[in-house]
């Protein structure tokens, strides 16, 4: 396969089987599929008089069609991966078995993708991340040694950005690099927990907690060189958090009213994140004012600078929805222990999340807002029952509810509803408006 031009940026090591033939290529990521499926088809010999006029597609190994508009990196195809080209219309079977264990073995071979360097170095990854959260939840535990589990996690913290910016500058290994980093912030949080143990955990203790995830957050922006906006994302929640503990530490005033405020803010700060993602991208129309610039040759469009702006915004978009979904979630356990309004704040406040997903096209951005709201949603009927034992029939009832609910319009019957979507925009609507005074009123002010 010759590769067209730059553009494509990464090559996809897979095979390709059509028929009894298979062929092991790499093929460019970055381009719409159907430009490369003329060449497959050449390549593996599949262009006949009874098959050309039919057109061919592209099906992963699970059995799922590969789209033709769309790269194979945009749909999640990666290296290792099994394509079957097959023609357009239906399947069609060309292999003929006089042994069962071929069949299956070539079945196997052709419909499953074999486990590689890559998913073994994401396992590593992840196993290495879960147990370092788990040390940081043992040493949380111990905060009452104070100055002995202060040092230790500081340490600890330091040595990850340290390890951090070691695999980005050095080892190009940027997606652990960045993971390292958001792990650093961790350690530090249980440090500065462990400078106080007086009073309540949401005052001074969580004010210096987030103060010391701003400082890792920080450095760990400083060490790393890709998915700056993810690490930076640690430490909007850290100074999130030290704005919580330094009103409760500070003024008195109840957490529960302080985190009804702060949830109400973290949601309306989320739906104004995508006016913040496409400023911070720094792409603009230059739209014509003067009959000169009208006239004029229209300025070239870079690409390659639009591509790289436009995933700079994508990322800055997810990592500070991860970040006001995360403090809200912090938060919505003490809204819901401010009684009636306090659970009616964190409901309303969930669902004007969900509502927000109609609005998105990327599956990543969509896949944040449905987590954070369905979790939103499950902590603050929880927390309701535990802190209100006179509820929890209820809550019972309508978390069983929004089951069904959810059950019936998006398994038993999918399909759109243009009645249904309008419901939605006016609801979408009406909880944002109705944030504000809900979370007031939950903390007391009136």
């Amino acid at each position: 396969m010759t590769q067209t031009s730059t553009a494509a940026t990464t090559l996809i090591r897979l095979s390709v089987t059509a028929g009894t033939r298979r062929a092991d290529l790499g093929l460019p990521g970055g381009i719409p599929v159907a430009e490369i499926i003329p060449e497959l088809a050449r390549e593996l010999g599949q262009l006949h008089l009874d098959t050309v006029s039919q057109g061919f597609r592209l099906v992963r190994h699970d059995g799922i069609p590969v789209e033709p508009d769309r790269s194979l990196a945009a749909q999640g195809v990666e290296d290792g991966f099994v394509l079957a080209l097959e023609p357009a219309g239906d399947a069609v079977e060309t292999k003929v078995y006089d042994d069962v264990v071929e069949a299956v073995a070539d079945l196997v071979e052709s419909q499953f993708a074999p486990w590689t360097a890559e998913n073994s170095a994401r396992t590593a990854l992840g196993a290495s991340v879960v147990f370092f959260l788990a040390g940081a939840v043992a040493l949380f535990t111990a905060r009452g040694h104070g100055a002995l589990v202060v040092a230790m996690g500081a340490v600890v913290a330091a040595l990850l950005v340290v390890v951090a910016a070691v695999l980005a500058h050095t080892r190009d290994q940027h997606v652990p690099a960045a993971a390292l980093a958001v792990v650093a912030t961790a350690y530090a949080a249980v440090a500065g927990f462990a400078v106080t143990t007086h009073g309540s955990v949401w005052a001074r203790p969580l004010l210096y907690a987030g103060a010391a995830m701003c400082v890792a957050g920080i450095s760990g922006m400083v060490a790393v060189t890709h998915y700056r906006s993810m690490v930076g994302a640690s430490a909007a929640v850290g100074l999130a958090l030290a704005v919580v503990g330094a009103l409760t530490g500070f003024t008195g005033w109840a957490v529960a009213g302080i985190c009804a405020v702060m949830l109400a803010v973290a949601v309306i700060t989320s739906n104004l994140l995508p006016w913040l993602a496409i400023s911070s991208s720094r792409l603009s129309t230059h739209p014509a004012r003067t009959e000169a610039e009208i006239y004029a040759d229209a300025p070239r469009v870079e690409r390659a600078a639009v591509r790289r702006q436009v995933r700079l915004g994508h990322q800055l978009l997810l990592a500070l929805s991860m970040a006001t979904g995360l403090v809200a979630l912090v938060c919505a356990p003490q809204a819901a222990s401010a009684g009636v309004l306090g659970t009616v704040l964190g409901a309303t406040a969930f669902a004007a999340v969900l509502l927000r997903t109609r609005h998105s096209r990327t599956r990543s951005s969509v896949l944040v807002a449905m987590v954070v709201g369905v979790l939103g949603l499950a902590v603050v009927g929880v927390s309701a029952a535990l802190t209100h034992p006179s509820w929890r029939p209820f809550m019972g009832v309508a978390l069983a509810g929004a089951a069904a609910v959810v059950v019936a319009l998006a398994l038993l019957a999918p399909r759109s509803r243009v009645g249904l979507g309008r419901v939605a925009d006016a609801l979408d609507g009406a909880c944002l408006v109705a944030l504000l005074p809900l979370s007031l009123a939950a903390a007391g002010v009136f």
